[in-house]
């Protein structure tokens, strides 16, 4: 799978989106191995970032989302302990990238 960069400004100040996070093509557009190699980084954190984001998301709506319906349904606090047991699974599960 190739990474991109979705902005980026070149050295010689053009303004560019999805560019692919590869030091050659960094390099080709005037970037030093230390700022290609950095931007690399950034683009690979914010990737997994929005990867565990849409899995959280995606378990939110099959898993905890329901369970909340039933406990505003029910009105217990049995039904709310489980629903926020679900979230916290959930959250310890798809652990946000800084979390780690």
């Amino acid at each position: 799978m190739t990474l991109f960069i979705g902005k980026l400004v070149t050295p010689a100040g053009d303004s560019l989106i999805n560019v692919p996070a590869s030091p050659q093509t960094l390099k080709g557009l005037g970037f030093s191995d230390e700022a290609a190699q950095t931007l690399i980084e950034n683009a690979t954190s914010a990737a997994a970032l929005a990867s565990t984001i849409t899995a959280r998301r995606s378990a939110y709506v099959s898993e905890a989302d329901p369970m909340y319906l039933e406990w505003q349904f029910d009105g217990t606090a049995e039904k709310e302990k489980e629903w926020r047991a679900k979230v916290a699974e959930i959250k310890a599960r798809f652990p946000l990238p800084e979390d780690k």
